[in-house]
């Protein structure tokens, strides 16, 4: 290749990385609103995820939450960003984002169901997925769920008993909360119980919503086996209320690998770690 060749080849790369960063200057604005749109359907993004749809680098992405952080709009968090705590997106926008990862932990959690087990539910977008999972497989089961459209997915199957809890209802949550939804948790005996929640760290279960945390908490103390569904936008996310230490949880169905510290505190807690 001749110099001159050299010359323009080396011109037209220099001016295509300025036409590019003179792109991302100008979509800075556009980028914002898309990542506080993302936050509307779930409650964690990842900056890996955002860099590649963003088709920028990780560090544009850490430098726009950084920006969004200072102004309120988002929560920073160990990979990515949060809703700003105190927020959680419906339990119908969340059902939606994800569906992919969600499905693929429903197939693998049903399986901790045997014949004839009482199973608890509670309200929520991941355990959606599987209540569409087990009235597909015609799975023999009695479930007892704070979650009307829990109860609606399961109860199309013939084979399932469903037991729908009291309580005061949540048009966010589709589900019912409260004292007397924990009351009546009480009166039963579970053989495994199915439930997710915003984030998860070495510290424990995290999430946004005291009354859905109580309801967790009542189904999981009357389970023998207490199994926690998360996708990776929730790992190191630390949302307002502790739902519970590690150490309360017998299993985790998560669709990619725990970062290596959360792995360390899940092996330590006893806990059985399953990626679907």
């Amino acid at each position: 290749m001749s110099a001159s060749v050299k010359s323009l080849a080396a011109a037209k790369a220099g001016a295509d990385r300025a036409a590019a960063k003179a792109g991302d200057r100008l979509d800075r604005d556009e980028r914002h609103r898309r990542i506080i749109g993302e936050l509307k359907s779930n409650p964690t993004v990842r900056i890996s995820h955002l860099a590649e749809a963003f088709g920028v680098s990780t560090e544009t992405v850490r430098r726009d939450i950084d920006s969004l952080s200072s102004r309120g709009l988002v929560e920073r968090t160990y990979g990515g960003a949060a809703a700003p705590m105190g927020r959680e997106p419906t339990v119908r926008e969340r059902t939606a984002s994800m569906v992919a990862e969600r499905q693929r932990i429903a197939a693998v959690a049903i399986q901790a169901i045997a014949p004839g087990d009482v199973v608890m539910i509670d309200s929520g977008a991941t355990t959606h997925h599987l209540a569409q999972a087990i009235a597909a497989a015609g799975v023999e089961a009695t479930v007892i769920t704070n979650g009307l459209e829990i109860a609606e997915e399961v109860g199309a199957s013939s084979a399932v008993r469903v037991i729908l809890c009291p309580g005061a209802y949540s048009a966010h949550e589709k589900g019912v909360y409260g004292q007397d939804t924990c009351d009546f948790l009480a009166r039963f005996h579970a053989n495994v119980a199915f439930t997710s929640a915003g984030g998860i760290t070495e510290g424990g279960v995290t999430d946004v919503d005291s009354n859905a945390c109580w309801i967790k908490r009542s189904m999981f103390q009357r389970a023998e086996r207490r199994l926690f569904m998360m996708d990776n936008a929730k790992f190191n996310v630390r949302l307002l209320e502790i739902v519970m230490p590690l150490t309360d949880l017998t299993d985790l169905v998560v669709d990619k690998p725990l970062p290596e510290k959360l792995a360390e505190a899940a092996k330590a807690a006893g806990i059985t770690t399953v990626v679907a």
